[in-house]
């Protein structure tokens, strides 16, 4: 458990800080994700995210059926 320490602590960073660009900078976070530009950074990521996993789930599978 000594690995986790410091998770809850990360999430609330996380939130204070997108809080914070919206603050601040007049940023809204959910506004970007769905614009173009940001769709044009997100997505090859979420295509990149999920050949991984459907790689791994066939791996995974492989080896449960031996």
């Amino acid at each position: 458990m000594k690995n986790n320490q410091g998770f809850i602590g990360r999430i609330i960073l996380l939130i204070i800080a997108v809080i914070a660009l919206k603050y601040f900078l007049n940023f809204d976070i959910i506004d970007w994700f769905k614009s173009p530009e940001g769709q044009k950074i997100i997505q090859p990521l979420v295509i990149f995210l999920t050949n991984i996993y459907k790689w791994l789930d066939g791996f995974v599978k492989t080896i449960v059926a031996k």
